[in-house]
């Protein structure tokens, strides 16, 4: 945003009234022109109304800055939380999902071995996966999704403590 636009119509504006001002005091005054001292004070007000009009726009546009620099500091601070969390997560999930096809394996080669046929230990280990998996898709999926939105808004938490 361009904040040097809105000075300069900020500052047209009070020299206008300063010298409406003027006017209307010379008017009620019965002066036609005015004076020296007149003159130096009128030129004076307008030099201080610029004066504060550019140090107030200079406030205003450094303290603009600085909020939009704080807020994307923490913005940043805050995704970079999550993506280290959600980094984590996907390690640990890949290996949990690694031990679980190891066990699988194992446990389908020892059925195998005790029924006397690879295939049949297989067959029964992938039914007890597909019946754990159909009940973790119908019942799961709200106690997963809450359970992952809890430690992420946890992290987000302690992160706003500790910076405190």
């Amino acid at each position: 945003m361009n904040f040097s636009k809105w000075a300069n119509i900020i500052k047209i504006i009070l020299l206008k009234v300063v010298e409406e001002l003027e006017r209307r005091i010379n008017e009620k005054n019965g002066v036609t022109s005015s004076d020296d001292f007149s003159s130096s004070l009128y030129t004076s007000l307008k030099f201080i109304v610029l004066e504060q009009v550019d140090g107030l726009v200079d406030e205003a546009v450094n303290y603009t800055k600085k909020q939009v620099n704080d807020l994307s500091n923490l913005i940043a601070e805050k995704t970079s939380v999550i993506l280290a969390s959600l980094v984590y997560i996907l390690i640990l999930v890949g290996m949990i999902f690694l031990t679980f096809i190891f066990l699988a394996i194992s446990l389908s080669l020892y059925l195998g071995t005790l029924l006397d046929s690879n295939f049949f230990g297989f067959l029964i280990t992938t039914g007890f996966t597909l019946m754990v998996t159909l009940i973790i898709f119908y019942k799961g999926h709200d106690t997963i999704a809450r359970g992952i939105k809890n430690h992420l808004t946890h992290l987000v938490k302690l992160d706003t403590e500790v910076k405190k």
